[in-house]
């Protein structure tokens, strides 16, 4: 039988004109509408396609002094014996890793697989809900827990997995804070990051560090989103050290809604490294 699949998103088109040329910034952003509140995600469906493997793994954290979990999606051409991409991805505040399950990382990553888009890949989804908050050390707890404890778990396990080329990082609000820092902090082991409705700072430091390494950066944050100065502001300070990030500014809010309507357009960002 034939797979029926129904897209959501941006289109192929529109993301690769975005990267040719990126967005200018808004010029008075919107506040998020507290009338209706967040909107629940509507994951991309594709009917009838092969689907990719989530497992669930934990390990013991000197980072947070406690057991940590995530989770990992093997694409379904995913092969130990042969080289695949990697995608590591954190959630938003007050929640936990299976925020990206519910707005439909895996099944855009089977629609995509479908499609021929997206060949073997792992996504790793880390739990950083422990420390979310903690920026009191120089090296943060959850920057240690994904750099020298979940990382260098999963690779272990997988030595298939493609080196800095192949790896990049994102996430969801306060997680898209911390993927830019991480990936600043640790350009070594990423050549892109993505900040998706990020609720972050870039410092100057941080912003030289992506240019100095060419760290690829996308940012998107919804026209009706109270974080959209603030992601403004990023695009600004990253300019000024000399990085040219990949800026979208669909309709939308800070919801799930919003992130699992872009679910395959971030994707399709982070597949441009393999």
């Amino acid at each position: 039988m034939r797979a029926r699949i129904r897209r959501a998103g941006l289109t192929a088109a529109a993301i690769a004109a975005a990267l040719a040329a990126c967005s200018a910034p808004a010029s008075s952003p919107a506040t998020s509408d507290s009338r209706s509140g967040p909107r629940p995600a509507t994951p991309q469906v594709c009917e009838g396609v092969p689907q990719g493997r989530v497992t669930v793994h934990d390990l013991q954290s000197a980072a947070t002094g406690s057991r940590e979990r995530y989770q990992t999606y093997q694409s379904p051409t995913f092969d130990p014996a042969e080289p695949a991409g990697l995608i590591v991805l954190l959630h938003g505040a007050g929640a936990d890793e299976t925020q990206w399950l519910d707005v439909g990382i895996t099944s855009a990553a089977d629609c995509l697989a479908a499609t021929g888009e997206l060949g073997p890949t792992m996504i790793v989804l880390v739990d950083g809900s422990a420390v979310e908050g903690d920026r009191s050390a120089a090296t943060p707890p959850m920057e240690r827990l994904v750099t020298d404890e979940v990382l260098p778990a999963v690779r272990q396990d997988h030595p298939n997995l493609a080196g800095r080329e192949g790896a990049s990082i994102g996430g969801i609000s306060i997680g898209g804070g911390w993927a830019l820092t991480i990936a600043a902090h640790r350009p070594d082991l990423f050549s892109a990051v993505g900040g998706h409705s990020a609720a972050a700072r870039v410092s100057d430091d941080e912003a030289r560090a992506l240019a100095a390494e060419d760290v690829r950066v996308w940012l998107d944050v919804g026209d009706d989103d109270g974080l959209a100065d603030r992601v403004t502001d990023i695009e600004s300070m990253l300019h000024g050290a000399g990085v040219d990030p990949m800026v979208l500014r669909p309709p939308g809010g800070h919801d799930r809604r919003y992130w699992s309507e872009h679910t395959e357009d971030y994707l399709r960002f982070y597949l441009r490294l393999w």
